[in-house]
Protein backbone atom coordinates (compact mmCIF):
# COMPACT_ATOMS: atom_id res chain seq x y z
CA UNK A 1 0.00 0.00 0.00
CA UNK A 2 1.43 3.36 -1.02
CA UNK A 3 1.82 5.97 1.07
CA UNK A 4 -0.83 8.32 -0.11
CA UNK A 5 -3.32 5.65 0.11
CA UNK A 6 -2.35 5.27 3.64
CA UNK A 7 -2.65 8.66 4.55
CA UNK A 8 -5.92 8.65 2.80
CA UNK A 9 -6.73 5.81 5.24
CA UNK A 10 -5.77 7.31 8.51
CA UNK A 11 -7.71 10.66 7.46
CA UNK A 12 -10.88 8.52 6.59
CA UNK A 13 -10.79 7.09 9.82
CA UNK A 14 -10.09 9.95 11.81
CA UNK A 15 -13.14 11.61 10.18
CA UNK A 16 -15.39 9.09 11.23
CA UNK A 17 -14.13 9.07 14.69
CA UNK A 18 -14.59 12.40 15.22
CA UNK A 19 -18.27 12.41 14.01
CA UNK A 20 -18.74 9.48 16.13
CA UNK A 21 -17.61 11.46 19.14
CA UNK A 22 -19.67 14.41 17.77
CA UNK A 23 -22.78 11.72 18.37
CA UNK A 24 -21.87 10.44 21.47
CA UNK A 25 -20.66 12.93 23.57
CA UNK A 26 -22.57 16.13 22.19
CA UNK A 27 -25.77 16.16 24.15
CA UNK A 28 -27.57 18.14 21.40
CA UNK A 29 -26.80 15.77 18.60
CA UNK A 30 -29.05 13.60 16.39
CA UNK A 31 -26.40 11.05 14.96
CA UNK A 32 -27.32 8.12 16.63
CA UNK A 33 -31.18 8.74 16.62
CA UNK A 34 -33.72 11.61 17.47
CA UNK A 35 -33.10 13.24 20.74
CA UNK A 36 -36.05 15.62 21.80
CA UNK A 37 -34.33 19.23 22.98
CA UNK A 38 -37.44 21.16 23.43
CA UNK A 39 -41.43 21.29 22.96
CA UNK A 40 -43.04 23.31 20.48
CA UNK A 41 -43.04 27.57 21.43
CA UNK A 42 -46.57 27.96 20.15
CA UNK A 43 -49.74 28.07 22.12
CA UNK A 44 -50.06 28.92 25.63
CA UNK A 45 -46.23 29.94 26.20
CA UNK A 46 -45.02 26.81 28.86
CA UNK A 47 -41.78 25.46 29.84
CA UNK A 48 -40.49 22.11 31.68
CA UNK A 49 -38.81 22.19 34.70
CA UNK A 50 -36.71 18.71 35.04
CA UNK A 51 -34.69 17.22 37.59
CA UNK A 52 -32.19 14.76 37.44
CA UNK A 53 -30.68 11.74 39.47
CA UNK A 54 -32.44 11.50 42.82
CA UNK A 55 -34.73 10.63 44.57
CA UNK A 56 -31.88 11.46 47.36
CA UNK A 57 -32.90 12.23 50.94
CA UNK A 58 -32.72 15.87 52.05
CA UNK A 59 -32.43 17.67 48.93
CA UNK A 60 -35.43 15.75 46.65
CA UNK A 61 -37.77 16.58 50.06
CA UNK A 62 -36.50 20.28 49.75
CA UNK A 63 -36.96 20.28 45.50
CA UNK A 64 -40.72 18.72 46.53
CA UNK A 65 -41.51 21.38 49.30
CA UNK A 66 -40.68 24.52 47.36
CA UNK A 67 -42.74 22.64 43.87
CA UNK A 68 -45.82 22.05 46.27
CA UNK A 69 -46.16 25.38 47.94
CA UNK A 70 -45.42 27.04 44.31
CA UNK A 71 -48.19 24.49 42.72
CA UNK A 72 -46.03 23.32 40.15
CA UNK A 73 -45.47 19.89 38.47
CA UNK A 74 -42.33 18.76 36.96
CA UNK A 75 -40.38 16.09 35.48
CA UNK A 76 -37.93 13.93 37.66
CA UNK A 77 -35.32 11.69 35.97
CA UNK A 78 -34.54 9.04 38.61
CA UNK A 79 -31.75 6.40 39.24
CA UNK A 80 -32.79 3.03 39.99
CA UNK A 81 -30.07 2.64 42.82
CA UNK A 82 -31.70 5.65 44.17
CA UNK A 83 -35.32 4.38 43.88
CA UNK A 84 -34.18 0.78 45.35
CA UNK A 85 -32.27 3.39 48.31
CA UNK A 86 -35.37 5.54 49.21
CA UNK A 87 -39.08 4.22 47.79
CA UNK A 88 -40.86 6.44 49.56
CA UNK A 89 -39.32 9.41 48.18
CA UNK A 90 -40.44 8.43 44.98
CA UNK A 91 -43.82 7.52 46.63
CA UNK A 92 -43.98 10.85 47.02
CA UNK A 93 -42.92 12.23 43.62
CA UNK A 94 -45.79 10.22 41.78
CA UNK A 95 -48.16 10.85 44.31
CA UNK A 96 -47.56 14.68 44.40
CA UNK A 97 -48.50 14.40 40.63
CA UNK A 98 -44.77 14.75 38.71
CA UNK A 99 -43.91 13.15 36.48
CA UNK A 100 -40.93 10.39 36.43
CA UNK A 101 -38.63 9.09 33.76
CA UNK A 102 -35.57 7.01 33.78
CA UNK A 103 -31.94 7.70 33.93
CA UNK A 104 -30.39 4.28 34.06
CA UNK A 105 -29.74 2.14 37.22
CA UNK A 106 -26.57 3.35 38.76
CA UNK A 107 -25.43 6.64 36.29
CA UNK A 108 -22.22 5.27 35.56
CA UNK A 109 -19.81 7.67 33.98
CA UNK A 110 -17.90 4.82 31.25
CA UNK A 111 -22.12 4.27 29.77
CA UNK A 112 -20.65 5.20 26.56
CA UNK A 113 -18.24 2.03 26.40
CA UNK A 114 -21.43 -0.46 26.87
CA UNK A 115 -22.77 -2.06 24.75
CA UNK A 116 -26.13 -3.71 23.73
CA UNK A 117 -26.54 -5.57 26.95
CA UNK A 118 -25.38 -3.52 28.94
CA UNK A 119 -27.84 -0.39 27.94
CA UNK A 120 -30.66 -3.03 27.60
CA UNK A 121 -30.03 -4.00 31.59
CA UNK A 122 -28.97 -0.58 32.23
CA UNK A 123 -32.97 0.63 31.43
CA UNK A 124 -34.82 -2.33 32.32
CA UNK A 125 -33.77 -2.57 35.60
CA UNK A 126 -34.43 1.04 36.49
CA UNK A 127 -37.89 0.49 34.76
CA UNK A 128 -38.50 -2.43 37.02
CA UNK A 129 -37.38 -0.82 40.20
CA UNK A 130 -39.45 2.00 39.24
CA UNK A 131 -42.75 -0.07 38.59
CA UNK A 132 -42.12 -2.01 41.51
CA UNK A 133 -42.90 1.01 43.33
CA UNK A 134 -45.15 2.79 42.04
CA UNK A 135 -47.00 0.69 39.21
CA UNK A 136 -46.04 2.05 36.51
CA UNK A 137 -43.07 2.07 33.90
CA UNK A 138 -41.58 5.53 31.74
CA UNK A 139 -41.97 6.60 28.49
CA UNK A 140 -39.20 8.78 28.66
CA UNK A 141 -35.13 8.18 29.14
CA UNK A 142 -32.68 10.34 29.31
CA UNK A 143 -28.98 9.73 29.31
CA UNK A 144 -26.50 9.99 32.11
CA UNK A 145 -24.46 13.98 31.24
CA UNK A 146 -26.42 13.20 27.63
CA UNK A 147 -24.23 10.64 26.31
CA UNK A 148 -25.22 8.38 24.23
CA UNK A 149 -24.22 5.98 21.68
CA UNK A 150 -26.10 3.44 18.91
CA UNK A 151 -26.50 0.68 21.64
CA UNK A 152 -28.03 3.58 24.31
CA UNK A 153 -30.75 4.64 22.06
CA UNK A 154 -31.43 1.38 20.43
CA UNK A 155 -31.94 0.02 24.22
CA UNK A 156 -34.62 3.35 24.78
CA UNK A 157 -36.64 2.04 21.23
CA UNK A 158 -36.56 -1.58 22.56
CA UNK A 159 -37.81 -0.21 25.95
CA UNK A 160 -40.48 1.66 24.31
CA UNK A 161 -39.17 5.30 25.14
CA UNK A 162 -38.78 8.25 24.37
CA UNK A 163 -34.92 10.18 24.59
CA UNK A 164 -35.64 13.36 26.43
CA UNK A 165 -32.27 16.02 26.82
CA UNK A 166 -32.76 19.48 27.63
CA UNK A 167 -32.79 23.02 26.10
CA UNK A 168 -30.53 24.92 29.31
CA UNK A 169 -29.04 23.44 32.05
CA UNK A 170 -28.49 24.98 35.20
CA UNK A 171 -25.10 23.41 35.50
CA UNK A 172 -25.61 22.44 39.41
CA UNK A 173 -24.65 18.92 39.09
CA UNK A 174 -20.60 20.21 39.58
CA UNK A 175 -19.77 23.50 41.90
CA UNK A 176 -21.93 26.38 41.23
CA UNK A 177 -23.60 29.42 42.89
CA UNK A 178 -27.39 30.40 43.20
CA UNK A 179 -26.58 33.55 41.43
CA UNK A 180 -25.33 31.52 38.25
CA UNK A 181 -27.82 29.40 38.17
CA UNK A 182 -30.24 32.16 37.62
CA UNK A 183 -28.33 34.30 35.22
CA UNK A 184 -28.17 30.87 32.87
CA UNK A 185 -31.87 29.65 33.23
CA UNK A 186 -34.05 33.09 35.16
CA UNK A 187 -34.18 35.24 31.85
CA UNK A 188 -32.28 33.28 28.91
CA UNK A 189 -35.19 31.17 28.69
CA UNK A 190 -37.63 30.93 25.70
CA UNK A 191 -41.23 29.03 25.73
CA UNK A 192 -40.81 25.51 24.72
CA UNK A 193 -37.42 24.98 26.60
CA UNK A 194 -36.56 22.32 28.63
CA UNK A 195 -34.54 22.88 31.78
CA UNK A 196 -32.80 20.80 33.27
CA UNK A 197 -32.04 20.87 37.41
CA UNK A 198 -30.33 18.11 39.92
CA UNK A 199 -32.49 17.02 42.88
CA UNK A 200 -30.36 13.93 43.52
CA UNK A 201 -26.85 12.41 43.63
CA UNK A 202 -25.50 10.03 41.75
CA UNK A 203 -24.97 6.63 44.02
CA UNK A 204 -21.08 6.47 43.00
CA UNK A 205 -20.40 10.07 43.39
CA UNK A 206 -18.44 12.02 46.58
CA UNK A 207 -21.51 13.97 46.60
CA UNK A 208 -22.31 17.55 45.75
CA UNK A 209 -23.90 20.72 47.50
CA UNK A 210 -27.26 20.88 46.70
CA UNK A 211 -27.81 24.08 48.37
CA UNK A 212 -27.39 26.06 45.52
CA UNK A 213 -30.26 24.59 43.58
CA UNK A 214 -31.93 25.07 46.58
CA UNK A 215 -31.95 28.56 46.85
CA UNK A 216 -31.76 29.29 43.64
CA UNK A 217 -35.29 27.37 41.93
CA UNK A 218 -38.06 29.43 44.34
CA UNK A 219 -36.85 32.66 42.86
CA UNK A 220 -36.50 30.95 38.88
CA UNK A 221 -39.78 30.13 39.68
CA UNK A 222 -41.29 33.61 40.42
CA UNK A 223 -39.09 35.04 37.95
CA UNK A 224 -40.05 32.48 34.85
CA UNK A 225 -43.86 33.07 35.91
CA UNK A 226 -43.65 36.81 36.18
CA UNK A 227 -42.63 36.58 32.71
CA UNK A 228 -45.81 34.54 31.67
CA UNK A 229 -44.05 31.28 31.32
CA UNK A 230 -46.48 28.51 32.33
CA UNK A 231 -44.06 25.40 33.88
CA UNK A 232 -45.57 21.60 32.88
CA UNK A 233 -44.62 18.36 33.04
CA UNK A 234 -42.95 17.21 29.95
CA UNK A 235 -45.35 14.74 28.67
CA UNK A 236 -47.42 17.72 28.68
CA UNK A 237 -45.54 20.34 26.91
CA UNK A 238 -44.74 17.79 24.38
CA UNK A 239 -48.04 16.26 24.20
CA UNK A 240 -46.92 12.68 24.37
CA UNK A 241 -47.79 9.54 26.93
CA UNK A 242 -45.84 10.27 29.98
CA UNK A 243 -46.33 6.41 30.90
CA UNK A 244 -46.15 3.23 28.76
CA UNK A 245 -49.31 1.51 28.56
CA UNK A 246 -50.12 -1.44 30.93
CA UNK A 247 -48.62 -4.69 29.89
CA UNK A 248 -52.18 -6.76 29.73
CA UNK A 249 -51.65 -10.17 31.93
CA UNK A 250 -51.88 -13.96 30.12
Amino acid sequence: MTESILIAVASGTAALSGIAAYGTFVPSSQLWGRVILRGPAGGEPSVALTFDDGPTPGPTERVLDILGTAGIKATFFVIGANCRRAPALLQRIYAEGHLVGNHTFDHSHYGSWGMQRYWDRQLRQTDEAIASIIGVRPAMFRPPMGIKQFHTMRAARKGGQQVVGWTRKARDGVATTSAAILDRLAEPTLAGDILLLHDGIEPNSPGRDPQPTIDALPILISRLKDRGLRMQRLDELLQVPGYQAPVPLR
